[in-house]
């Protein structure tokens, strides 16, 4: 990149971390992160002026590949074709002998899972997406409060990540997505359109790029099935949110569910039929409503013995390459076996019939790793009767255009944004050569590849913007029902269809906050109400000038406070029980108070997200709580 200094890999830093050595600099732990994998972004003009000469063009919209020139200024394709010119001063990128594409898509991903055991990273999990030339992913694994912070720690002089498509989440309650005990703010219940059309509002307020909706609520023939949602209420999601120019994404694994998404005119029906073998019925209505399909087909994959290529095994980070051994051997389901049989099949018949097939892995979840699970997607595609061609279409082009993003994104013409991958090889004729990425550009900006891969191999969270605290968290002072620090308390619970209930009621004219529990079938019901201390949170918390947590309360019960730290799997947060008395009376709960179910576990002070008042009992029964106020204090 042209008129910036090299940048160094961590790797390659003797003695001192990169880290310590920004920290020498004046920066902070986040801002030295930061500025080591986006300095590419933070150039004087924005985007440079580039001209790629004599590569293998594969556009995406399905023409052959032909030698030609691509002129790149302000971030967008200029031009197409033999021997260009170029002004003075445009960078020239030697493209011969290998094959430029559209940068390519993953719609459907979790980022805040790693796929393996590790904390939550987000960075690193998008750094495996553009390492992998996918520049634009669908984002599943957020709630509305997380959309905006997560938007400001990307682009220029911030953290490198692909495009991202942020979704809101819909279910049925008793329903998949619902039954996790994350609570409604992560995915919003509903069973009727009317409900449907109260809630839509509140889930555009926070600009989301995509609605999800978990539609369908057979559990693969290992557990129960859930409930499912109904014809009109999903209608009713499409209407708003295609009104609101947001496309919307089902998790729809049957056929007859399947049938009520194109009814009802989803954008595309994601995870694929499992169930049964597609027919012409559900062929006759995805045409009729221009439903497409996402089949996430690696999620499925029997990873019991499935078999990656050497070239696979080279894209993975060092902690994917470790995961991969453990998950070979044992036996495959014979239900498992049945569903792969049939979901490949289903690929044949879509093709056939002419149904726009686009990318998506399920990345996050176990196995599937970012980034690498899109490249393996399509290298299926390709093996269930797609040409090499045609699946790499389905991640570019057909992609964009279920997300309506065709103008912006997705094939290589002018005024196109200049997602751009170049592969050493003719992936368009042999899709193994996906593998062998060369070079990527986003928005006409040079992704710098080794840098990602160091950063994304190495061992240290990365660290994020805090927070500093002030002192209160919960003075009940605001009247719109969120904290000091301009955050929504939310609830969650143990999970299960049969999870406990929480609710939190405002007494008229202010504190205190009234806790209502009803706990539910599990041997070990508790809630949680959260208390996040950063917006969503995804920023981290900084409350190391005070010595604990002080909590006006009354009641009488089991309760805990939990600490939820940025770094620490959930399992390891920090907690402290306490006892009110049956008179609201000020506690104290000094941070050396708190322990770890992991001995080895350090409470870093500086990596807060959350406060957790955690509510126990029997099952079946009742717990409850009043909360005036909660506080950081000073010795």
């Amino acid at each position: 990149m042209r008129g910036l200094p090299p940048i160094a890999a961590p790797a390659r830093l003797p003695a001192m971390s990169w880290v310590e050595r920004f920290r020498m600099n004046g920066l902070p732990r986040w801002a030295a992160a930061a500025a080591l994998i986006a300095a590419p972004l933070a150039s004087a003009h924005g985007e440079d002026d580039m001209l790629i000469e004599g590569a293998r063009v594969f556009d995406g919209t399905g023409a052959k590949a032909r030698v030609a020139d691509v002129l790149v200024a302000d971030g967008r394709i200029v031009a197409v074709g033999s021997d260009l010119s170029a002004p003075a001063g445009t960078e020239r990128i030697d493209g011969r002998g290998k094959t430029l594409i559209p940068g390519m898509h993953d719609l459907h991903t979790h980022t805040r899972s790693p796929a393996y055991n590790a904390p939550e990273d987000l960075p690193k999990a998008w750094a495996g997406y553009l390492v992998n030339g996918v520049t634009t992913i669908n984002d599943f694994s957020v709630s509305g409060e997380m959309i905006g912070p997560i938007r400001e720690l990307v682009g220029p002089g911030k953290f490198w990540a692909p495009h991202l498509n942020q979704a809101i989440r819909f279910g049925v309650p008793g329903g998949h997505g619902t039954e996790y005990g994350w609570g409604s703010f992560f995915t919003m219940p509903t069973t009727t359109a009317r409900a449907a059309k109260f809630l839509m509002p509140r889930a555009l307020s926070y600009d989301p790029d995509v609605i999800k909706v978990f539609a369908d609520g057979w559990r693969y023939g290992r557990d129960p099935d859930v409930m499912s949602m109904n014809e009109n209420t999903l209608s009713a999601i499409v209407e708003d949110a295609h009104a609101g120019g947001k496309p919307v994404i089902t998790h729809t694994v049957t056929l007859e569910g399947a049938k009520v998404a194109a009814a009802a005119g989803v954008d595309a029906v994601g995870h694929g039929v499992g169930d049964a073998l597609i027919d012409d019925e559900l062929i006759r209505l995805m045409r009729s409503k221009g439903t497409s399909y996402i089949a996430t087909l690696v999620v499925y994959e029997p990873q019991e013995e499935r078999a990656l290529s050497a070239a696979e095994i080279a894209v993975l980070s060092t902690g994917e390459r470790a995961d991969e051994p453990r998950r070979r051997g044992g036996t495959i389901g014979e239900y498992d076996a049945r569903r792969w049989k049939i979901m490949r099949e289903n690929i044949g018949r879509l093709r056939k019939a002419r149904i726009p097939i686009g990318i998506g892995s399920d990345a996050g979840i176990g196995g599937v790793y970012h980034g690498h699970g899109a490249l393996r997607e399509v290298w299926w595609l390709a093996q269930l009767g797609l040409t090499p061609a045609e699946a790499l279409v389905s991640a570019t082009r057909v992609s964009a255009e279920i997300m309506n993003l065709e103008g912006d994104r997705g094939t290589i013409a002018p005024g196109k944004r200049a997602d751009l991958v170049l592969v050493d090889g003719e992936p368009d004729r042999d899709i193994d050569d996906l593998f062998r990425i060369a070079r990527v550009w986003q928005s006409g900006r040079e992704v710098p590849l080794a840098e990602l891969r160091a950063f994304r191999d190495g061992a240290e969270t990365t660290a994020l913007p805090a927070e500093k605290m002030a002192g209160p968290v919960l003075s009940q002072s605001r009247k719109d029902g969120r904290t000091d620090l301009d955050t929504l308390p939310v609830a969650t619970t143990d999970p299960g269809i049969d999870h406990s209930h929480l609710i939190a009621v405002d007494k008229p004219g202010g504190k205190p906050v009234f806790l209502a529990a009803q706990m539910g079938a599990s041997p070990r019901p508790y809630v949680q109400w959260v208390l996040p201390l950063t917006r969503g949170p995804i920023n981290v918390a900084d409350a190391s000038d005070f010595a604990g947590v002080e909590l006006v309360v009354k009641g009488g019960g089991e309760y805990r406070l939990v600490i939820e730290s940025y770094g620490l799997h959930g399992s390891d947060w920090f907690a402290a029980a306490f006892s009110p008395a049956d008179e609201a009376a000020a506690l104290r709960l000094p941070f050396a108070a708190f322990r770890s179910a992991d001995a080895e576990a350090v409470l870093d002070l500086t990596q807060l997200r959350a406060l957790r008042v955690h509510l126990s009992g029997a099952t079946g029964g009742t717990a409850s709580l009043e909360v005036e106020t909660i506080r950081f204090y000073r010795d």
